[in-house]
């Protein structure tokens, strides 16, 4: 089943939408619990969920979108104060509004600032930019042909350091494995915990090996997922960067089970196993194991 013909996902439908005064249709937006809008991209097959967090002195845009359209003008209709930007790490995907931004914040690791002084080159997208990427065309302004995502500054931040929006107080966490520059933000007060691509419900991507997407690696997204996991009691939802916005606190230690049912070579056992899944890469066999309501892509080691 094509990207196009899953349109549009049912899981929307549970949300809250905001309907949006604006030039694009391209995002849709969608209120949620604890003062957080999801500003969405479902006609692209990445289905990014960017989100904006409220606090009583200024709000905080985590991830930037895919840069197709000015996410900055939705944030700003949704807030009218001080707004500041955040990545969950420097995959092109989510930083395509960076340079609308005097800086966004990001985890203090050199793929970070790799990412930053170049930006994303349009070479990059590869197939992103094919029509059947896109549902219902692409959206106005889009020049699919030469768009590219231009450097952009970036302050960087640190483990265990406060993000202060007011009345609001957000944790960053490093959780490499996916990227290594990757975060989560934590906000105590609400117990949402905002996971970037380090876990959502659909395939997560472990296998990268290159300079524009750093080097992943299994054993230190266990030891990240376990970390978040000794902290399951101060979490009520997570709030995730592609398909389905929330998913339950749980999902994180059936995500550190499953990785370390890959590294134990258990996870082979019985399981339909992918090894042709490929994703903007090189072609390298890479294996895709599945699990309940989540996948995990890696290289096969074997």
């Amino acid at each position: 089943m094509s990207f196009q013909e899953k349109y549009p996902r049912p899981y929307y439908s549970k949300y809250q939408q905001v309907e949006m005064d604006c030039g694009s249709d391209w995002f849709r937006v969608y209120r949620l619990p604890g003062n957080v809008f999801a500003i969405t991209e479902p006609k692209h097959c990445q289905e990014v969920n960017s989100y904006l967090i409220i606090g009583s002195q200024r709000a905080l845009l985590w991830d930037t979108g895919e840069g197709f359209s000015d996410i900055t003008e939705i944030a700003q209709k949704l807030y009218s104060g001080e707004l500041i930007a955040a990545n969950s790490h420097s995959h092109f995907d989510h930083i395509g509004c960076n340079y609308r931004f005097d800086y966004v914040l990001a985890y203090d690791d050199l793929q970070a600032r790799y990412t930053a002084e170049r930006g994303a080159p349009h070479g990059l997208f590869a197939d992103q930019l094919s029509p059947e990427m896109f549902i219902g065309g692409y959206p106005e302004g889009l020049d699919p042909e030469a768009f590219f995502v231009p450097p952009y500054r970036i302050r960087t931040v640190h483990n265990g350091e406060q993000i202060d929006l007011g009345d609001r107080l957000l944790e960053v966490i490093h959780t490499p494995g996916h990227s290594p520059d990757s975060m989560m933000l934590l906000d105590q007060s609400n117990g949402i915990l905002f996971t970037g691509d380090t876990f959502y419900q659909a395939a997560l991507y472990a296998h990268f090996d290159c300079p524009e997407f750093g080097r992943s690696d299994l054993n230190d997204y266990l030891k990240s997922m376990e970390r978040i996991q000794s902290r399951s009691q101060e979490i009520k939802a997570l709030y995730c960067s592609h398909n389905e916005l929330i998913a339950a606190p749980g999902k994180i230690g059936e995500a550190a089970a499953a990785i370390r049912s890959i590294l134990s070579e258990k996870a082979r056992d019985g399981l339909a196993v992918d090894i042709q899944h490929v994703y903007l890469e090189d072609g390298t066999a890479i294996v895709e194991y599945p699990f309940h309501e989540f996948s995990i892509v890696c290289r096969d080691t074997l």
